[in-house]
């Protein structure tokens, strides 16, 4: 898709968010990149029927984004995107909305999904707000007992903690990650906690002997030994390492 550059201008960070705004009038259109400093990207016009865009002077790798829409700007809803280096739109986080596009709504900044470097700034009057129950930011995990011939899925959001809590007390065998959400990382790991509900499970796979586990395209897991799951917990934050 090709953006015109007729309404964009980049700025240096200097100042506080209102001076930016004054600078250009209450029709500005402004996105905050953070991480020890500020970039600054800023649309002296409102885009109200084609997409506008403009690369940041620095690519990151922030943290943190923020939209903020002048008071004269038509579409107080207008929504912005970040594009990472690969050009794919960048998930991004604020209580609890999760979205690959983000807006002002007086709500403050968002967080990135992780620290990631920032290609592009879009911002589109055609941008909506994300469903939670997207299909692109879930993951599927399935527990099973050969012996029983017992199978459950659970979907689970792949890009915050989250957590399901597993009714069937069968004696599980095996545990298999697939990521199919395409806004999902695909290193994202995910955890088995025993029937206390204090422990995580060892799980093995080939060589690899862990308290969580991936999905790399390469199948099931197997508890070390086979037992009940008290609960499934799917996180960002977790890392490979040995158990």
């Amino acid at each position: 898709m090709q953006y015109s550059a007729f309404f964009l201008t980049l700025l240096a960070a200097t100042g506080a968010m209102a001076s930016r705004n004054s600078r250009w009038g209450d029709r500005a259109v402004t996105v905050i990149l953070r991480d020890s400093a500020e970039e600054t990207v800023t649309f002296r016009r409102e885009p109200l029927h084609n997409p506008v865009a403009a690369r940041p002077n620095r690519q990151g790798p922030f943290q943190v984004v923020e939209l903020s829409v002048g008071a004269d700007v038509t579409n107080q809803a207008l929504r912005c995107q970040i594009l990472d280096e690969n050009s794919d739109p960048i998930v991004v986080l604020r209580g609890q909305n999760t979205d690959i596009t983000f807006s002002d709504a007086d709500g403050g900044p968002w967080t990135l999904h992780k620290p990631s470097l920032v290609s592009k700034v879009v911002c589109d009057p055609d941008f909506e707000k994300i469903d939670p129950t997207d299909e692109r930011l879930q993951v599927s995990v399935l527990l099973q007992s050969q012996a029983t011939e017992t199978g459950i899925n659970f979907g689970l959001s792949g890009v915050i903690q989250d957590a399901v809590n597993v009714v069937d007390q069968t004696a599980f065998e095996t545990v298999t990650l697939d990521v199919t959400g395409e806004l999902v990382d695909p290193d994202l790991r995910c955890q088995l906690i025993d029937a206390t509900g204090q422990n995580p499970i060892v799980v093995k796979r080939g060589e690899n002997v862990d308290v969580t586990f991936g999905d790399g395209d390469k199948g099931e897991w197997t508890l070390q030994p086979a037992q009940p799951v008290k609960q499934i917990v799917c996180d960002p934050k977790f890392k490979k390492g040995s158990a």
